[in-house]
């Protein structure tokens, strides 16, 4: 690893300062929608707001970086998030809601920006060596962002009351965070942009319409789908129910929060291998299944260890379900075909998530925690059983990557 590019080790920090704000947000979009917005059931909306800016970037970000390339490109994504700090700062000053909304739908402009690492990673790497370390270190230097973007929402939530211009909580949150982000620009100074292509391929492939219709199109999307959404649900209410409902301290619910992040990519270290044995189909119900413990546990109490627990079983799902069907979205499609493939995943994955981030406030005032647990018991049963219908139509025994259009 140590002998990797300079390039994937630059972007590997530039991605982790980026994602650093979106686990931030996670900790505290919520807390502070309960304290500013018109109605408390609205809490959420901010971090659902994060889930759309990204969804609606996804394409923009890639095409921009198609023209101006990848560095100019990651750096127009850091000044989006400059703009979105400040703008928080202000909002949350002056406790006007639907300004902080945007400046969240900003921040997850940003993280489209940010998501596009993984492939600048990829284009740096020589040989399938480089390439599984690079993407080890942007795990890596993700754990590290899953510590720190919770950490700045906590100690940030009172460091500038003294002033009196900064009167409201978490005013320092977001101070800390340009602060990261000046880091992250200073950075990207040291990426060399690499030599751009011109593809001479006029191919187009199938439609979106035949991509989507395949059993096994069906399985990838709708599971990364409904293990987002699951997700999102749950983990959206739960520093709301940990801090405002329940009265547990932030530091507390910082805890159970970084534990949920590193339990979502840790495994990665062992799903890929499990993945190279062929275990796609087992390790999807693996994760669907650990939904189910996890809302068995969630049920069980509402003290600290059970949040601790049900939100570290949710992250190790996710795992299993993101990285089983992200491998199976390559099945599905010919390399021409890849931009199809992944724009429709992507809506329907975002799409999900958003839904679920916004509607786990409203059910959380409206039904308690024990509401968000059932539904999402119910959610995760419906996919399994569809899960099931799916694979009795096309079993993985049918499942090969498409490298060529037929």
């Amino acid at each position: 690893m140590l002998n990797l590019p300079k390039n994937i080790w630059v972007m590997s920090v530039v991605m982790s300062l980026s994602f650093a704000s979106t686990a931030m947000m996670v900790l505290i979009a919520g807390l502070i929608g309960s304290t500013i917005a018109p109605d408390p059931s609205m809490a959420t909306l901010p971090y659902a707001v994060v889930i759309i800016g990204t969804a609606c970037a996804t394409i923009p970000a890639a095409m921009l970086m198609q023209r101006i390339g990848r560095k100019m490109g990651v750096l127009v994504g850091l000044c989006i998030a400059l703009t979105a700090a400040a703008l928080a700062i202000y909002a949350v000053n002056i406790e006007h809601f639907w300004l902080f909304v945007l400046a969240s739908f900003l921040l997850g402009t940003n993280a489209a920006f940010a998501q596009q690492g993984r492939f600048i990673i990829l284009e740096n790497a020589v040989g399938l060596k480089q390439q599984a370390d690079g993407l080890t270190l942007a795990l890596i230097a993700n754990l590290m962002a899953a510590f720190i973007g919770p950490w700045m929402g906590q100690y940030g939530k009172i460091l500038l009351n003294s002033y009196t211009w900064a009167h409201a909580d978490f005013s320092g949150s977001f101070i800390l965070l340009i602060a990261l982000l000046l880091l992250a620009c200073l950075s990207l100074t040291q990426y060399q942009e690499l030599p751009r292509s011109v593809s001479l391929e006029t191919k187009t492939g199938r439609s979106m319409k035949e991509i989507i219709r395949q059993p096994h199109f069906l399985v990838a999307a709708g599971s990364a789908a409904f293990g987002f959404a699951i997700m999102a649900f749950v983990m959206t209410a739960t520093p709301v129910s940990m801090h405002k409902v329940q009265g547990h301290t932030l530091e507390h619910t910082t805890l159970v929060i970084q534990t949920h992040i590193v339990a979502m990519f840790l495994p990665s270290l062992l799903t890929g291998r499990l993945l190279k044995l062929g275990l796609n189909s087992s390790l999807l119900f693996s994760g669907f299944t650990i939904y189910l413990i996890m809302c068995s546990v969630a049920y069980s109490g509402e003290h600290v260890l059970h949040y601790w627990w049900a939100l570290l079983l949710l992250g190790v799902g996710w795992n299993l379900i993101f990285m089983t069907s992200t491998t199976r979205l390559g099945h599905t499609h010919a390399p021409i075909e890849k931009f199809k493939a992944q724009a429709g995943n992507d809506f329907l994955v975002f799409g999900f998530q958003a839904i679920a981030a916004f509607s786990s406030g409203l059910v959380l005032y409206a039904s308690g925690w024990s509401g968000v647990i059932t539904v999402a018991i119910v959610m995760t049963l419906c996919w399994i059983f569809m899960l099931t219908v799916l694979l009795l139509i096309k079993p993985d025994k049918h499942l090969q990557p498409n490298t060529e259009l037929k």
